[in-house]
């Protein structure tokens, strides 16, 4: 009943102030020449491309207004439709090219040196207003405008409080006569447990305290008067961390393309002034999703394994390569297993040797290590394998514990959830999975940016508009040498007014970078996007779609796009997601008939990057940084002054 009353406190409080709206936005292959390693790690040449151009979408305003002419397309229409990229008319606005596959030079690896946003005290303020007679009220306003250490926030932190203050006429906010109310201590000791939330409690604590089991300065009135503003800029510092992360992921890589949904500091500091529980709301504040307390618990479970023996050393000797022969290899195999290369245990004949399939393995292992990836047994790898584990997997942990406080405070009711770095795909009703399948993703030049969307339409038989870059870098180069390629393999060419032209008839060596025709591929087994695409409208032209090269999916490391999600098993998909039967979505397939199918509620799609993340059983999976997002963060955090002071 306590809790209850609790509860109902707290949420009422919420309301009076609008918290609640406080949100700040809220398959056989054949066989060809022997891969390298880049290719055999990420599906392409290991050297991008080199075309200057400029950024475009990254981060603009979403247009939906080239959906307003969709329709059923049917018997290889080209011309108008969902279907159609070519159009040039700057009076008629069409759907984007297709975003994959592209050929799109992407933004490289794309992850940014953090830059923090700018700090200032809490003191050195002039407020309007004249000294209040008040003793404890005056002590506050003489610790604002005053000078001396102060706890450091960002501006919209600073005016949030000062405002507050000033409606309240500077009278403290946790303090009870001279000593620290209920309710602030509460409150400080949740700030000195943020490290079990993944935080860094230090950059939490008031200045006025040298730890937060110090005495309090009680008889010191000035003193007190500085905890109580350094407290409220801590709680509400706490506040904005665990609503929408301690970064803002915008600076952390180019293909972030997530606002964090950061609570609005003028109205939570109304909930902690007046709030009873204070700190049972800040504590509210903190990710609701069953994959936040899964990290949680195991986050605790290794700080407190971290004094624990370490596992058996793999001991130093000589260099192994591929094929040949160790006792080592044994304890080799259990080790990646260990560190989640579960097919490391898919051993030969004989364990002891170091097959290709090991190779792979230990490729992986020492890629997402950063040595040098050879694929044997040598002594960095040895080293590396001997690393201690449990800091790489706290470290891993604090990563993904902040990319969950960037998500959407609601996903949805039924929603697509894809995760890059497991390459995986699913669809959700609640907590409960629906449906899940393995995807293949962009490649480390050309990642899967991060964004939430909606699915809007199913497109079966889709044709394929080949994009400006592919048009420039792979098809010119080959036309200029057989102006009726394009003909021979049954593309269509159309010119600037949708007409259909012989690719026979075309001057490509008239042209360079910018070609003045569109090329499409008509639907067929052949087709670049296979036999369906679901379409999610949005800025990166990203979305996801069938591949007619389905033996990637047997890769474990499935980075082999220009940006879109391909889906190993589309038809079920379809079947999921319109809430059709099977049988008539291979009728719909196998009519060879282009045909889009507009859904009639729009289905949420989240296009997440999680390297950790709890299976069925709730048990945490570590996955490698493919994309080089988790170091950044890293670095981001060693590079930031925590304390903020």
């Amino acid at each position: 009943m306590k809790a209850i009353l609790k509860f109902c406190a707290v949420s009422g409080v919420a309301l009076a102030v609008g918290a609640g709206a406080a949100m700040a936005d809220t398959n056989s292959v054949t066989k060809k020449r022997k891969a390298s390693l880049f290719e055999s790690l990420f599906g392409g040449p290991s050297k991008p491309r080199t075309e200057n151009r400029k950024r475009r979408f990254l981060f603009g305003k979403r247009d939906d207004s080239s959906f307003g002419d969709v329709r059923i397309i049917r018997d290889g229409e080209f011309a108008r439709a969902s279907e159609s990229d070519i159009s040039t008319s700057k009076s008629r606005r069409t759907l984007a090219n297709d975003g994959d596959p592209e050929g799109d030079p992407g933004l490289g690896m794309g992850n940014l040196p953090y830059v923090s946003p700018k700090l200032v005290g809490l003191n050195g303020m002039k407020p309007s207003e004249p000294r209040p007679l008040d003793s404890s009220a005056s002590a506050l306003y003489d610790s604002l405008s005053g000078e001396g250490p102060s706890f450091r926030v960002i501006p919209e932190i600073r005016d949030a409080l000062l405002a507050q203050y000033k409606a309240q006429s500077f009278r403290p906010i946790w303090l009870a006569g001279s000593k620290l109310s209920d309710r602030g201590v509460a409150v400080l000791k949740l700030l000195a447990d943020a490290d079990s939330e993944g935080l860094e409690a230090q950059s939490y604590l008031p200045s006025g305290l040298t730890a937060f089991d110090a005495a309090l300065p009680e008889n010191d009135t000035a003193a007190m008067a500085r905890l109580d503003i350094d407290l409220s800029a801590a709680a509400l510092k706490y506040a904005r961390d665990a609503s929408g992360g301690q970064f803002d992921p915008r600076r952390l890589s180019l293909y972030n393309d997530v606002d964090a949904p950061w609570i609005n500091p003028s109205q939570a500091i109304k909930v902690l002034a007046w709030s009873p529980f204070a700190a049972d709301y800040l504590r509210s504040l903190q990710p609701a999703h069953p994959a936040y307390a899964a990290m949680k618990a195991a986050l605790a479970e290794l700080r407190k394994e971290s004094g624990a023996a370490p596992a058996a050393a793999i001991e130093d000797g000589a260099i192994v390569k591929k094929g040949g022969i160790d006792a080592r290899i044994p304890a080799v195999r259990q080790r990646l297993a260990d560190l989640g290369y579960a097919e490391a245990l898919d051993a030969a004949d004989d364990p002891e040797v170091l097959d290709a399939d090991l190779g792979v393995q230990l490729r992986l292992f020492q890629k997402a290590s950063g040595i040098k990836v050879t694929g044997s047994l040598g002594p960095q790898t040895v080293a590396a394998l001997n690393a201690d584990t449990h800091n790489r997997d706290t470290a891993k942990l604090l990563d993904n514990m902040e990319r969950l406080r960037w998500l959407p405070k609601s996903l949805g009711q039924r929603y697509v959830f894809v995760n890059q770095a497991a390459f995986e795909a699913r669809v959700m009703d609640g907590q409960a999975q629906v449906w899940k399948t393995r995807v293949i993703v962009g490649k480390p030049l050309t990642q899967t940016a991060v964004f939430h969307d909606e699915m809007e339409m199913v497109v079966f038989n889709p044709s394929w508009g080949v994009p400006p870059s592919i048009i420039a870098n792979e098809y010119l180069p080959k036309l200029r040498r057989d102006p009726g390629y394009l003909d021979r393999i049954g593309f269509k060419v159309v010119n600037d007014k949708g007409k259909v032209v012989s690719s026979r008839s075309v001057s490509w060596s008239s042209y360079g970078s910018k070609v003045p025709f569109g090329i499409q591929q008509p639907p067929g087994v052949k087709n670049a996007l296979g036999e369906i695409k679901f379409l999610f409208p949005n800025a990166h032209n990203i979305y996801m779609h069938d591949t007619p090269n389905r033996e990637l999916f047997d890769n474990e490391v499935r980075a082999f796009s220009h940006g879109c999600v391909r889906v190993q098993n589309p038809r079920d998909f379809a079947s999921v997601i319109l809430g059709w039967d099977r049988s008539k979505v291979d009728e719909n397939v196998e009519s060879k008939q282009s045909e889009t199918i507009r859904l009639k509620q729009k289905i949420p799609v989240h296009i997440t990057y999680f390297t950790a993340w709890p299976d069925e059983n709730g048990k945490i999976q570590y996955f490698n940084d493919i994309y080089g997002r988790d170091k950044a963060m890293e670095t981001a955090r060693s590079s930031v002054v925590l304390a903020q002071r």
